[in-house]
Formats: C-alpha cells, sequence, structure tokens
C-alpha cells in the first residue's frame, strides 16, 4: 500500500513514545521513534519542563483527566491547549535558555484559571490567609512530585532533575 509516495513497510511504522499507538514516519525511512499528533503537541509542550510526553500523559492521568485545583476538564474544548503545567517559580526559575527547568519543579497540569489566576494569587498571600484546604494540599502533595518520588516520570534530561533545586530542598534537605 502506498501513501503519499512512502510505502507503509515495518521501515517507516513505529509505536508512539506518548500513547503507544502506530504511527507513520513519512519520509524518515529507518526513524523508529516519534509520536503521533496529539502526544507531539503534548511532547512540545513539556519540553520547556524537562517533561517526555508520557510524562504529561501520566500525571493528567493521576488527576483523572481533571484539573488539580478546580476539578474541571476540557469539555469540547482541546485537551492539548487546556492544560498548563505548574511549576514552583521559587524552585528553578527560568534560564535565559528558557528550557533548563530542571523538572522536579513541576508540580501538576491546572487549567489556565487555575493556573494564571489561582496559584499565583495564592502564593502571594500573607500566610495568615492561605486557607483554602485543597489549595494547600496541591502545594505541599503536588501530583507529579507523587509521581517523580515514585520514579514515574522519565524526564527528557535526568541530569537536569538531578541538579534541580527541588532535589536539594526536599530530596536531599
Amino acid at each position: 500500500m502506498m501513501s503519499y509516495g512512502i510505502p507503509i513497510t515495518r521501515e517507516t511504522l513505529g509505536a508512539c513514545e506518548g500513547c503507544g499507538v502506530t504511527v507513520r514516519y513519512l519520509g524518515e525511512a529507518g526513524r523508529k521513534s516519534g509520536h503521533c499528533p496529539s502526544c507531539s503537541r503534548i511532547a512540545r509542550q513539556g519540553r520547556r519542563y524537562n517533561l517526555t510526553a508520557s510524562d504529561v500523559l501520566a500525571i493528567l492521568d493521576l488527576q483523572g483527566g481533571i484539573c488539580a485545583l478546580c476539578g474541571k476538564g476540557p469539555e469540547g474544548q482541546s485537551t492539548v491547549s487546556y492544560w498548563h503545567i505548574d511549576h514552583d517559580h521559587d524552585c528553578c526559575p527560568p534560564s535565559d535558555a528558557g528550557w533548563a527547568i530542571g523538572g522536579g519543579c513541576v508540580r501538576g497540569l491546572l487549567c489556565i484559571g487555575c493556573n494564571t489566576r489561582g496559584v499565583a494569587w495564592y502564593e502571594v498571600l500573607p500566610e495568615d490567609r492561605k486557607d483554602w484546604q485543597r489549595m494547600n494540599h496541591y502545594l505541599s502533595d503536588p501530583p507529579a512530585r507523587r509521581l517523580h518520588a515514585a520514579g514515574r516520570l522519565k524526564f527528557r534530561s535526568p541530569f537536569l532533575v538531578e541538579n534541580c533545586e527541588y532535589r536539594r530542598r526536599f530530596v536531599e534537605g
């Protein structure tokens, strides 16, 4: 069978690194790794935070496919653009390279409202005003850190995680 001049053979098929579905690699003979279109967008989003597509999907799976704070899901919206990767800005501030966040700073996946208004607003409150139980639980035991502690996150570059401020503050400290 031919499609766009590229034969569909064992050499042009492979499993998506994110979800495992069989995908065809157009024009890249011999390439046996990569992502399906959906996971490709997820992988691009996670790259800045040193996460693989399967890492992002594992976090979303642990959260039950909903925002870790408000409990809402995408409901008819694009699932890829709906999620924002929340990370601790005090842990590993973005460098000039922009992508060198270690990965250990990632807390979870939030909807845009919870990420830009909820967490950002809550973190600047005085300590005596921080009485939202769900937010306190999320900040003290975020989903991504639970997966990291269990060894279920792969990370794109493990050496970045080893040097991450998170590791020095929470794992070794």
